[in-house]
């Protein structure tokens, strides 16, 4: 069985090289030349793939000549020369990092001074501005700040667009007007509503499961979301959702009229719930379930 083993892959194999043309030829004589070649092979094809197909961005700029004069020389270097070629190999990974915090969060990583203080750090050298044990606390707050800014960049970027601003203005108009009519209430937050029926017993609190039907509309009565049974936790929702549902008792019906900024924000909900909308619900609860 191993004859006919090692015997397929050599044949694979030369077939495979002989098809190269005026290539020299690989001599596989034995299973570790075999077993070597199918690992180049299944690596090779590997990469390949990933490349054409784009799966990391970090291959598309990929110089195939340059790739392979390292990873030769890499790879037939001696134990002495391990140290190095690790620092090659992470220095590579690194540099690719940097650029992915700079596109992607506009964090600008200073090569120079990271290496100071990998260098010391590494050396054991306790002359640091900044302690090991609190590195990773400042590292990790300051790349949560970047991510923040980088967030409300998008959302005042989306703020400023004429359907946001025409949304959270009509929302606004319609809010006034609602205010106005009979019936209807407003909460501390700013929410709206109306009881059409009153429940029984106590309100609902925000980690109680309760079984309820909901109608959602924008506020020119077109209908994003309803469910004529389901069950709801008041925490799951958005905001005014959240406080809404705490108001209510078992046999409840309510109808809520919900600012953008308790709603769905400058983000919306995808197609269905468009930037600073005003959102109307229809809730009835009928009981809790245990």
């Amino acid at each position: 069985m191993k004859k006919i083993l090692v015997y397929s892959l050599c044949t694979a194999a030369a077939l495979a090289v002989t098809s190269c043309g005026n290539k020299a030829a690989t001599s596989i004589t034995d299973q570790n030349d075999s077993i070597s070649y199918a690992f180049g092979v299944m690596n090779g094809s590997g990469m390949a793939e990933a490349k054409s197909t784009g799966m990391y961005p970090e291959l598309n700029d990929l110089d195939v000549d340059l790739y392979m004069k390292g990873l030769k020389e890499s790879i037939n270097s001696s134990k002495e020369q391990n140290s190095y070629y690790m620092g090659m190999a992470q220095g590579a990974q690194l540099r690719q990092f940097f650029e992915r915090m700079s596109n992607d969060l506009g964090v600008e990583f200073d090569a120079d001074i990271f290496m100071a203080a990998f260098e010391k750090s590494v050396k054991g050298d306790s002359a640091l501005f900044i302690a090991p044990g609190v590195a990773r606390g400042v590292y990790t707050s300051m790349l949560q700040q970047a991510q923040e800014r980088k967030e409300q960049a998008e959302l005042d970027s989306i703020a400023a667009t004429p359907e946001a601003k025409a949304n959270l203005e009509a929302g606004m108009a319609f809010l006034a007007a609602k205010e106005k009519e009979e019936g209807v209430k407003k909460t501390e937050s700013g929410l709206l509503y109306k009881v059409i029926k009153e429940g029984r017993g106590e309100k609902i609190k925000a980690n109680e499961r309760v079984e309820l039907s909901y109608v959602g509309k924008l506020i020119n009565d077109t209908i994003f979301d309803q469910n004529p049974k389901t069950r709801f936790m008041p925490s799951q929702g958005i905001a005014g959702w959240k406080e809404g549902l705490q108001l209510m008792s078992p046999g409840a019906k309510y109808e809520f009229y919900i600012p953008a900024e308790l709603a769905y924000g400058v983000r919306g909900a995808g197609d269905r719930v468009p930037s600073n909308s005003t959102l109307i619900f229809e809730v009835e609860v009928f009981n809790r379930v245990k």
